[in-house]
């Protein structure tokens, strides 16, 4: 949500490269928004903008695709980018590269989810993670640092929307999702259900 956490990851990449280091960089199938790359992107004159070099990204769906890739590459340094999106599996799989394999592991994604509830697997990365960084966007509407992802349009119900824009927010600006339900149907509907 423009808070600079893929081009942290990216950065960090760039930096084993030049290392000589084998960096092998994955995404989740299901983010297919940037293609096989991983991109840095600002807000600039009201437009996504890229603001650093992309760099290539494997597209893995599970272990056994990862597996198959650190195997293949040889890697020194695995980097995932958009680990909420991930399920359980990913945790232990991190643990075992980071632990037993004794990788680099670099990873990135997003700590909370539209509604502020913990996104995914996010709590136990970070609980297991060495080192974090936390990274914040400023609030596309006051300007203020944001905390938050504002999901704008589609439905309130569902976490990830293909085609469906999200905006940083700060506590002020953020609307809760079941807040714009509300909205959408009318307090005296949502009251006559209540009882």
């Amino acid at each position: 949500m423009r808070s600079g956490k893929s081009g942290e990851l990216i950065e960090d990449v760039n930096a084993h490269k030049r290392a000589k280091m084998k960096v092998l960089v994955v995404k989740p199938a299901q983010d297919t928004r940037d293609g096989n790359q991983i991109i840095a992107k600002a807000i600039i004159d009201n437009k996504p903008t890229n603001i650093k070099l992309p760099v290539d990204a494997c597209f893995v769906n599970s272990r056994r695709d990862i597996i198959r890739l650190v195997k293949k590459t040889h890697c020194e340094v695995f980097a995932a980018d958009e680990v909420q999106f991930f399920g359980r599996w990913f945790v232990k799989l991190v643990q075992e590269l980071a632990f037993e394999r004794k990788m680099i592991v670099l990873l990135a994604g997003l700590d909370l989810d539209a509604w502020r509830r913990p996104f995914g697997i996010m709590p136990e990365i970070l609980a297991h993670a060495t080192y974090v960084e936390k990274c914040q966007a400023s609030c596309f509407v006051c300007g203020r640092p944001a905390q938050f992802t504002q999901k704008l349009g589609g439905d309130p119900s569902k976490t990830v929307e293909p085609g469906y824009h999200y905006e940083a927010r700060c506590f002020r600006c953020h609307v809760m999702l079941s807040d714009l339900v509300a909205e959408s149907l009318g307090a005296s509907i949502i009251k006559a259900s209540n009882s």
